[in-house]
């Protein structure tokens, strides 16, 4: 079992293996691997070596080929700096992700891919590339845990714990072109090196210690906060001082390591230089820090993607300070003074919920300080009964994170703000919901209109009446090639809001006999027969065969909208065979308040043009 023990990382990498290829699925527009932020971290890559174009006017290009036609994943990363554009983000994950690239590019000319970037073979690399780093966090986060006094067996279950019971999982296999799982890795391999340095007689690895700061800072420039640690690696001032007359004893290692990061950290002036013609740049536009208002406690404590409340297991480190400050209060003040200001600086982003999904994500980069507070927790405790106890709840708190992980694949939790009312939703759901939530002080005022389809009222398409299966009664409205359209609204919208910030709420019982369903639920806007804004909401995904589900959609009426302007609100199916039943429906007519924050609540389908 202790020769076992070692090989830890690779059973975790083949179950990530596993779990990749039973939730990813990049050959479908909506799950490339190369998404979201990671779009302009990649945008280096082609545009220096296959388009020789710092401008990216290949992006609409890619976009039309290989992503959502309805552009729901777009990314726009280039910004207007100087006498051209630049891309928002720094190159240290272009860098990191050159060999995998190169090899990626030769894979497609030999199988007859395109060779434009962004074909299978990219993204399936830039997924092994994910998978890769994973596995080098795990390797060296072993190492560092047992430099820190760990036992292997302990090591191997906190490594464990980290790869299973946080969203470190997430941010490897189903968003693996953002940079967490790699600052986890570089930072893990930098503490790593700085305990070498300073408890060694070898000066090389101050070298490989500068490698890796600069490429954790050309990923992530606030990550240098990590050299606020080197203290607490170290264990004590006088370490430090002797560290410090070895490099100056052989200044030829220290010479070489400062050439190495300065030459690495003049990649991105250049790159500036090029796109812009200006060396240095400020790349982010408005999206800045705010120190006087940070979110601290939020981003911990939040229902909101609070680090704690997604991620327990990082708040039962915490009590790792105990044992911690007992063994020395040096590192104990030191890895706290670390925490602090990193999670102030974290939560002064003007995001400070950076948009995450499966908890709070830039707490990811240091996972190692997580590992190693687990160390002295368990140190902290000679009984056996209480250390298997914290076992027992550390893999309690692992598969109610796996869990978590499988909804936010599923979408169960939202992407957008979520409440408290929406994390108590979807706490134990297993199924996505179609359900809006609107903030309480938001509404003015509500018309509300209900149709149980028990008798005929001056709805449209009273003809869909059935009574061959209902919710409630005997009656319901049915959707099929008879009469694609169900029972409705047709309204003029003059007379139904008193504000100009407008809602239509539609909540109904909807049954399909199949689990497969093309059918949408339709808000259309129009004027003498003209029409302003079609709006289809999908409900494939929210559909269970054969059993009445409850729905809820809302949506923005389009601003502006004429006067005499007819709103249409009806369920619209148009398979073959496949009817839809509709019962129970209410559609309430909302006031909001012109407030900026009601503008735009996510969750809210917003008007098409």
């Amino acid at each position: 079992m202790k020769y076992l023990y070692r090989y830890t990382p690779e059973f975790i990498l083949l179950i990530y293996i596993l779990i990749f290829l039973g939730f990813k699925s990049p050959e479908k527009s909506w799950d490339r691997v190369l998404n979201s932020d990671g779009k302009a971290y990649y945008a280096y890559l082609p545009a220096i070596f296959i388009h020789q174009d710092l401008k990216y006017r290949f992006v609409e290009d890619y976009e039309f080929v290989y992503y959502p036609r309805d552009k729901s994943s777009f990314k726009e990363f280039r910004m207007k700096a100087g006498e051209g554009l630049v891309n928002k983000t720094f190159p240290g994950m272009a860098l990191v992700w050159t060999p995998f690239f190169l090899v990626a590019h030769f894979v497609a000319y030999l199988e007859v891919f395109p060779t434009d970037g962004y074909s299978l073979p990219y993204q399936y690399m830039i997924a092994l590339a994910s998978l890769f780093f994973l596995w080098l966090g795990m390797r060296t986060l072993m190492k560092l845990l047992m430099k820190f006094g760990s036992s292997d067996k302990n090591a191997a279950f906190i490594s464990a714990v980290i790869a299973l019971g946080t969203n470190l999982i997430y941010y490897t296999i189903t968003e693996g072109s953002m940079t967490h799982v790699y600052s986890f890795a570089l930072i893990t391999s930098f503490l790593l090196a700085v305990y070498n340095l300073t408890h060694t007689d070898k000066t090389k690895w101050f070298g490989i210690s500068m490698f890796l700061l600069a490429l954790i800072i050309l990923i992530r420039p606030t990550n240098a906060l990590v050299l606020l640690l080197v203290p607490f690696v170290a264990g004590s001032r006088q370490r430090l001082t002797d560290t410090l007359f070895r490099l100056r004893a052989r200044k030829s290692s220290a010479i070489k390591g400062f050439i190495l990061f300065f030459l690495l950290m003049f990649i991105p002036f250049l790159l500036w230089k090029l796109q812009s013609g200006s060396w240095i740049v400020y790349s982010y536009g408005d999206e800045g820090f705010y120190f006087l208002n940070p979110y601290f406690l939020s981003i911990l404590g939040s229902y909101n993607r609070g680090w704690f409340i997604y991620t327990p297991v990082a708040f039962v480190s915490m009590f790792g300070f105990i044992g911690l400050y007992r063994r020395s209060w040096f590192h104990a003040l030191a890895l706290f003074v670390f925490l602090i200001i990193f999670t102030y600086l974290a939560s002064s982003w003007w995001v400070w919920y950076y948009a995450s999904k499966c908890g709070q994500r830039i707490f990811i980069d240091i996972y190692a300080v997580v590992g190693l507070l687990l160390v002295y927790l368990y140190g902290n405790f000679s009984s056996v009964f209480v250390r298997r106890a914290i076992t027992v709840m550390l893999i309690a708190l692992s598969a109610l994170n796996i869990f978590q992980y499988y909804q936010h694949t599923r979408w169960i939790f939202p992407p957008y703000i979520i409440t408290s009312e929406i994390f108590r939703d979807s706490f134990f759901s297993t199924e996505k919901t179609a359900k809006t939530y609107l903030p309480g002080d938001a509404v003015v005022a509500v018309r509300s209109f209900s149709n149980d389809m028990e008798k005929e009222l001056p709805w449209m398409n009273n003809k869909s009446r059935t009574n061959l299966v209902s919710y409630g009664g005997s009656w319901s409205s049915k959707a099929d090639t008879s009469l694609c359209y169900s029972a409705g609204m047709e309204v003029m919208a003059d007379s139904l809001f008193t504000t100009t910030n407008r809602v239509i709420r539609v909540t109904a019982m909807v049954l399909s006999p199949r689990e497969r369903t093309d059918a949408t639920l339709v808000a259309d806007f129009s004027k003498g027969g003209k029409g302003i804004s079609y709006n289809p909401f999908y409900l494939e995904t929210f559909i269970k065969p054969d059993e009445w589900v409850k729905v809820q959609v809302a949506f923005y009426v389009p601003a502006g909208l004429p006067k005499e302007s007819i709103i249409k609100v009806y369920f619209f199916n148009p398979a073959k065979y496949l009817p839809v039943f509709i019962d129970d429906m209410t559609v309430d007519y909302i006031s909001l308040k012109n407030k900026a924050d009601y503008w735009k609540i996510e969750g809210i389908v917003l008007p098409a043009h």
